[in-house]
Order: C-alpha cells, then structure tokens, then sequence
C-alpha cells in the first residue's frame, strides 16, 4: 500500500477483519477505501493541477479605505500572473462562465482596520468540496503597509498548500513566486500608488503617474499598460524596443505587452505585424514555464487565426489543433476564447477538404456562437457544410432557424441573410422543390431593381444557378441568357464554366474577422447605399421659393395605389403583399377606409401657390379615415399663412382629418410632436398615436435636402418613440418598414420612377410598375 505507514496498514487490516466478521457491507466499503487510497497518483496529469482565481475582499468594522483595498487586490493580481506549476484564471469577477465553472480554489479574505495597523484573515473557497477554509490571520502596522502584499500572499499560498496537505487533495500545490523583500513598498509609496485609478482618463492617468518614480515593477507595469492605451504604431514600437529585450521587466510583462501588440495588429488585419508580435508573445510565455495556461492557447490561437486570414492555411492547421487541444486538456473548451479557435478550426478543416470532421466540429459549438450577425453567419457555413455532404433535411432546418432570426432582428438585407437564401434555393432543388429553388433565385436577380445588388457574388451565383437550373429544365435559350448575365458580372478570374449537374455555385466559408459589424438600428450596407443616394443632392436655402415648392397633381398616386391594395380586403395580393398587411394591419376589419392609421407627410408643398399641399390632400380624399398630417417647415408654413390665397386654404381646411405640424422634418420626434404650438389648427386635436399604424412620406423633401448625417439619426429617433407601433416609410422611392416592437427600419421595396423628376413634371413610370416588393424582406417564409 503506497503512501500508508506500518501501522496505519495494520489498522487498515484489523477493521478490516472485524468488519468482515461483523457486517460484510462494512468489509467491502473499507476494501474499496483502501484499494482508492493505494492506487498511484499521477502528479503530472492535468487532473491534478490546482485552477484558481482571486475573489473580492471582504471588510469587518466599521473602518475601511477602498482605494488600499483595490491596490492590494490589482498586486495580488499582477503577482498571481507569474505562478507556474498551476493555472491562474484571474480575478473571478472578470472570468468568463466557463473558467468559473473550471475553478477549483477562490482566494478571498477579509480585511479589519485596527487601531494601530491592518489585519488579514486569508480564506479558500474549494468549489469541488464546496467548503471554506481559513488561515491564521496577519497584523501589520499602518508605517508597513507596504510589506502587506507579501504578507497577503505568503497567508493566501500557505492556506492553499496546507489545505491539500491536511485533506489529501489529489491536486499539486502552484509553484509560488513570492515577492522577494526588495519589492516591498514603503508607506508613502503605497499611500502614492493607492491613489492610481484605472477609471480615471488617460490625460489624467499621465498626469499622475509622472509624479510617481520609485522602484516597483508593478508601477512600470502600469506605465506600460498606459502607454499601451495610446494604440499607435509609433507607441507600440517604442514600448517594444524598451520592453523587448530589456531584462529589468519580467517575462510576464514582456509576455502581456507582445500579446497586446498583436491583438491590436489583428484588429487592424495587418497580419504579418500579427504574427511577429504574437510569436513574441509566445516565445516568452514558453520562456515563463507557463504553457499549460489558457494565456499560452490564447496566443498560439492567435497565430492560427490569423495564418488563416493571410491565407497561410497549411501553416494554421498546427496552431489551431495544439490551441484546441490545449483548451481540450484544460477543460475550457466553452470558453469563447476556445469556441472561436473551434469556429476557425473548423472552417479550416472545411477548405482541406474534410467536411465530416469539420461538420462534427462546428456542430459542437453551435448554440455557444454570439448572438447577432455572428451565429447567423455561423448557422450559414455550418449549413453549407450539411449541403455539402448531401444532408439537405438538416440543412433546410437550420436555415430555417436562420431566416427566423433573420426576420426578427432586421437582417432582411444584409449579405449574410442573401448568401443564406442562395444557399436555400440550392437546398430546395436538391429536395425536389424546383420551382420555388426558382422563385427564390429569381427574386436575388430582380432584387437589382430595388438596390444596388448586381456587384455582389451572391447576385452572381443567383444567376449562374439559374442557368444550370434552366439547362436542366431543358430550357437552353434562358439558360444561355442568365449564363451571359453572369459572365458580364463576374471577374475573370472567377469565371466557372456551367456545369451538365446539378453543381449549384454557393460560396466558400466565410472566416470571423471578415465581415463588418453593425452598429445598433442602422441600416445594412445595401440600405445604406441606397437611402444615401437620395440624400444631401439639393442645398434647400439654395433654391428657388418656387423650387422648394414644387409640386403637381397625381405625382404621388403611387402611394395611394399601394396603400388601396393594402386596405383593400378584396384585392388579390401576392404572397409577399399579403405578409405586409398582416405586418402592418392585423384585423383589416378596424382600418376601413384608414381609420387607425396617422400619415405624416414630411415637406408636402404647402407653399404650393396653385396646389399647395395637393399630394396630402389626394391621402386624404381616398382615405377619409385617415388622419393625414401635413408636416412643414415652420418658414413654409409661414409663408402659406401669408402668400397662399385664402380659397386655396379652404380647400385643404375642408378636409376634417387634415393636420398641419410646424417642425423640422428631422426634428426630435416627441418634442416636435408633443408641443401643442407646432399644430397651426388649433381647433383640431393632435392625433393620438396609441395602438394606431403609421404611415411616413418624405417624396423630394428631407430625403434629398438633408444629408445622410442627419437622415440616419431620424430614422432612428422614430424607431425609438413609435417603438411600439408599426411604421411603414415612403422614404423618396424606397419604402421600408419597421414592425411593432422594434427599433429598426428595413428596405423592403420601392415605388416607381412617377412623380421622382426634381427639375420637370413627369407622370411617367417608363414601364416600372407602380411599385415592387422584395418577397424575402416581409417574411421568414420562403415560398412566396
């Protein structure tokens, strides 16, 4: 028996003899005791390594000073990072779900301030045994509080390596690096130092580490990470060439400034700088005897990303497999770090040509991805991967899992969303459904009429699928047709001779790091684009007051004629039409002839001097149900008031679900809207807007006066206070749309070229119909 004494084996053996005399089960539970006590321990298995991580200080009494509570935590912090031997995860407050849950020890204590100086009391919390431990406490004097970090530390360790000694842990104790003497911090030096605040400003920051210069290494370790802040090119080679290869700093700040510098290059995608830096990085973690640290998987998980993202992919298949091995052997395999290493590998896996292996791998961390755009181009190459080993049924599923979420947060035209449905077209035919894999692909051609889609890859394969699709359908003439479409699109280089299968082109992989984040309620790339084609075109105070004025009778039918089909409860509509109305609508029965809906025209021509207002006045005449509110310019709104004869206002008075808002149309929404001095006829109340649909018109006004600058933010101001309300926009042809109970505003189509002509009157439509939908912006279905 190993580790047992003589006499502890004789012991062992006379219960051993009376227990199997007087009760058997009693014989077997202490064989099964000993046998577990005499197996060989493996001290260097991973089993056995201590993770541990620092926790919050508590206080007794009722005196206390937070700042030499936050020095001391951030030192303890900072000298925790140089143990080897086991693994430091960090302060516990900042560790992901994962690392808490991989935690064996939390170091934490408490503080009293005493008359005459500080005492600690070190505790251990040992999650596996779920208890608690406490050492014998420390006293210092207030002149030697700068012996208190040592002090805190050798009470911490000593509390660790004794609990695994007294209660036999199956854990081997860290090899401490405890702060030598010359370390130590007098008290002015410490008083100086607790004064540092990391919340502070970085002038401020400066400002106040200039007046601290004493010997400390955590001291230059701030100053560094200060400097670090700066994220220059200039800065970081400087720090590099006094950190680098200087051997006053140690290997864990030469470690944290190398790995700093990368992340900062791969953030740039400056990729060669990346990998210097983090082969630096490497280097002196190696150099630190700390391999076996999630640090050490970080950096070479690093150097595998971004060998991939320069397109070295043969040099990334070693660094990403030893990083996930790491993560594997560490048990954090659930930590983000390690998921987006999994993501890459992956992917990587995918382009060698290995789609079981890749499948099973990225499988295994779905449902771990960030939400947002991240798991939607996740749920696209883990599809993709399913198509390409022929298993359509579960492809199909996730995309439409995908187009849900698609749907719910406002993607509808994001790239993502149409490489998606290119791909579901594909998945579609390979299931026999032919003709709607058709419909679909022809909607991503079409879609070049509503933006501008025709520089896009996916509107490319979309016509190069069609091609296969009719050659196969044994049409050869509008095979031939799309097949040239696509050769005029596409590069060169790119070019793929059409196939006699069924060899649909969908794409490659697309990597993390290659595509751009939104920021909240904008619009996507082709949105923007568009709405920023109408934008910033005229300078208002510019023009003429004639100009600014212009106007004439049906320029704007086309509304009218979509909004008919809208209200209309018997007109045949199309899928995509149908899934508005619902959107928009609800109960049809509750907006005949548009009650319960308000219609605001932003600049609708009230100076008109023979038609003012004449576009509102056409709403109003068809929807009588309808509150149309007329919002103009206070100046323009002044001058109707002065100059438009007396006969002509009449006119626009006699219709009773007429109003006239005085504000700017890029004005913030509630203020504008809630001044009851903006409304000019006071004799009519302000629309209620509650539970009511709205219905927003900007035709030659705000959308070609304003600049983008200003447009976008009103968009956004009016998603955020009519959040609750359905809003459909006719922002100069585009008409986009945001669902009750969101913020965002989605191009869903547009209206024809009629009434659009700044400098002539012009009625024609020049063979564009009245207006066209994009069939997969108003639904998760795809079949419409």
């Amino acid at each position: 028996m190993l580790n047992l004494s003589r006499f502890q084996k004789n012991t062992l053996l006379t219960f051993s003899l009376l227990a199997f005399v007087a009760y058997a089960p009693l014989y077997y539970s202490i064989r099964n005791a000993i046998q577990k006590e005499t197996l060989p321990v493996t001290y260097e298995s991973a089993e056995t390594v201590s993770f541990f991580s620092l926790g919050d200080f508590e206080i007794t009494g009722t005196e206390s000073d937070p700042k030499t509570l936050q020095l001391l935590s951030d030192l303890i912090d900072f000298e925790f990072q140089k143990v080897t031997g086991g693994v430091y995860l960090g302060k516990e407050k900042s560790l992901s779900d994962a690392k808490k849950q991989r935690v064996n020890f939390v170091f934490t204590g408490v503080f009293e301030w005493k008359e005459k100086g500080i005492e600690f009391f070190p505790k251990l919390k040992d999650i596996e045994q779920k208890s608690t431990y406490t050492g014998q406490s420390v006293f210092l004097p207030y002149e030697e509080r700068g012996k208190l970090v040592s002090a805190i530390y050798k009470s911490l360790t000593h509390l660790l390596d004794e609990t695994i000694r007294l209660h036999r842990l199956l854990k081997r104790s860290p090899e401490w690096k405890i702060p030598s003497e010359e370390d130590f911090l007098s008290e002015s030096e410490f008083v100086r130092l607790s004064g540092y605040d990391p919340k502070l400003s970085l002038d401020e920051k400066n400002s106040l580490l200039k007046t601290l210069d004493f010997p400390s290494e955590y001291l230059q370790f701030i100053k560094i990470s200060i400097s670090l802040e700066k994220r220059t090119e200039e800065s970081f080679k400087e720090i590099w060439r006094n950190v680098g290869g200087n051997s006053n700093f140690s290997t864990y700040t030469k470690f944290y400034v190398a790995k700093t510098i990368a992340e900062f290059y791969f953030a740039k995608k400056e990729f060669s700088k990346t990998i210097e830096y983090a082969t630096a990085a490497k280097k002196e973690r190696e150099l630190l005897k700390s391999v076996f640290h999630t640090d050490y998987a970080d950096t070479i998980s690093l150097l595998g990303k971004t060998l991939v993202l320069d397109g070295k992919k043969e040099e990334a298949v070693y660094y990403l497999t030893s990083a996930r091995k790491l993560y594997d052997t560490l048990g954090l395999l659930q930590d983000p770090s390690s998921i987006e290493n999994s993501y890459f590998y992956g992917l990587l896996l995918s382009d060698l040509s290995q789609a079981e292996l890749a499948s099973y791998e990225l499988s295994s961390i779905r449902g771990l991805i960030p939400k947002g755009l991240n798991s939607l181009y996740f749920d696209f190459n883990l599809a993709k991967l399913y198509f390409d080993l022929g298993r359509y049924d579960t492809a199909l599923s996730l995309l439409q899992d995908q187009r849900k979420i698609i749907i719910r947060d406002g993607f509808a035209n994001h790239d993502i969303t149409l490489y998606s449905y290119n791909l579901y077209a594909a998945t579609l035919y390979e299931l026999g459904k032919w003709s709607i894999a058709k419909s679909v692909w022809e909607s991503l051609v079409s879609a070049k009429s509503i933006y501008g889609i025709e520089e896009k890859p996916y509107h490319r394969y979309a016509l190069f699928n069609l091609a296969i699709l009719s050659k196969l359908r044994n049409n050869p003439e509008q095979s031939d047709v799309y097949y040239k479409q696509y050769v005029r699109l596409t590069p060169y280089g790119q070019i793929v001779d059409l196939p006699s299968t069924d060899r649909f082109e969908i794409g490659k992989p697309i990597y993390p790091y290659t595509w751009e984040t939104l920021s909240p309620n904008s619009f996507t790339d082709l949105e923007e684009k568009t709405i920023r084609s109408y934008t910033g075109r005229y300078l208002f105070n510019g023009q003429d007051e004639e100009i600014r004025a212009r106007t004439y009778e049906n320029r704007l039918e086309d509304t009218n004629l979509f909004l008919d089909d809208l209200l209309n409860g018997k007109a045949f509509l199309s899928k995509p039409m149908s899934a508005l109305r619902k959107t928009l609508f609800g109960d049809l029965k509750r907006f005949e002839k548009g009650n319960q809906i308000v219609f605001f025209d932003i600049g609708p021509a009230l100076n008109h001097p023979e038609y003012p207002g004449v576009t509102s006045l056409a709403v109003a005449k068809h929807f009588s149900g309808m509150e149309v509110v007329l919002w103009e310019l206070p100046g323009e709104v002044e001058l109707f008031l002065k100059k438009v004869k007396q006969e002509l206002k009449d006119r626009l008075y006699a219709f009773p679900n007429i109003r006239i808002l005085s504000a700017d149309g890029v004005g913030e929404f509630q203020t504008v809207y809630s001044n009851p001095n903006n409304w000019i006829l006071r004799n009519r109340p302000i629309p209620n807007l509650k539970g009511k649909t709205i219905i927003i018109r900007a035709a030659n006004s705000i959308d070609i006066y304003e600049p983008y600058t200003k447009i976008l933010p009103h968009f956004q101001n009016i998603g955020k206070e009519l959040k609750t309300n359905p809003v459909l926009y006719f922002f100069n042809r585009s008409i986009l749309l945001k669902p009750a109970g969101s913020e965002k505003f989605i191009l869903i189509g547009n209206q024809s070229i009629r009434g659009f002509h700044h400098n002539f009157q012009s009625l024609d439509r020049n063979g564009e119909p009245p207006y066209s939908i994009l069939p997969f912006t108003v639904s998760e279905e795809v079949n419409l």
